[in-house]
């Protein structure tokens, strides 16, 4: 990748909930603590089915364009599904969702921003910038840029290989719903309660039953891993130990250079064993 180029983020896509109502629609459905997202301040956060399965996630950020809004960053297959999970409150709240794939959103390393763009305050983890939004979270190496126009970022060089954004997800213990993994996995299988995607302190949402139990009641919780090797693993396949038992499973990949870089999820049989990957 050029010091001069963004990557470009086609998998990633916008729902905003706008009108006096937003607040107390989200407050009430997803994992995240909205009283904590400002002008300055983002949160990451998800949906789950009353089975405490994740159908959706998402970073949440001030609509700076809409007096009581909100915008949803995510997987566009992912936001899809969360606007038919969220369309059938709508009636019992003064709000509207828009879901959209018109915004350019991409990604830049933290010290080209710096330099290109001087009035960046990395205190605020969302800052509204001359021509669009610049958001960050995990205190990861890319931030995300949002804009109406590609012309937003002026000289800049696009970049569609995404493979350093998915090393970048791995280093940094972050998993997304996609289409093929929604209702899949509880949020401590994929590491939510670690990446405080799951405010635990927050009132009622969807699922929270099911949630709280797991973080209170399991003797075993599960735990995300991220490791290298030679090796090549499909995404969703299983890793067993040496007797066979399952102890969990290849969430995500990347690669860079000769070596691939995997997130595993493992299970509550899994005890820091070693095992064959």
């Amino acid at each position: 990748m050029k010091e001069n180029a963004l990557l470009k983020l086609d998998h990633l896509s916008t729902l905003e909930i706008n009108g006096k109502g937003s607040f107390d629609l989200l407050q009430g459905q997803i994992t995240a603590d909205i009283n904590k997202v400002s002008d300055n301040n983002c949160v990451i956060g998800a949906m789950c089915d009353i089975k405490g399965r994740v159908i959706s996630s998402f970073i949440v950020v001030k609509n700076f364009k809409q007096d009581d809004g909100y915008i949803l960053i995510g997987n566009i297959d992912s936001l899809e599904i969360l606007n038919d999970a969220l369309s059938k409150f709508v009636p019992f709240y003064k709000t509207e969702l828009i879901l959209s794939d018109q915004m350019t959103i991409v990604a830049i390393k933290e010290s080209c921003l710096l330099k290109d763009f001087p009035e960046t305050d990395l205190s605020k983890t969302s800052q509204n910038q001359d021509n669009f939004q610049r958001v960050h979270y995990l205190d990861k190496d890319f931030h995300l840029l949002i804009a109406d126009e590609i012309s937003a970022f002026g000289a800049y060089e696009i970049d569609e290989n995404q493979n350093l954004w998915e090393l970048d997800e791995i280093k940094h213990n972050n998993f997304e719903i996609s289409s093929s993994t929604t209702g899949i996995f509880t949020a401590h299988e994929l590491g939510y309660d670690k990446t405080k995607r799951i405010d635990f302190e927050k009132g009622c949402y969807t699922g929270q039953e099911v949630v709280a139990r797991m973080q209170y009641r399991a003797k075993t919780l599960p735990k995300l891993l991220s490791l290298k090797s030679k090796n090549i693993y499909e995404v969703m396949s299983k890793i067993y130990n040496d007797q066979r038992k399952q102890i969990g499973i290849v969430l995500s990949s990347a690669q860079s250079e000769d070596t691939n870089h995997y997130l595993l999820s493992m299970n509550k049989n899994y005890q820091n064993q070693d095992f064959e990957f």
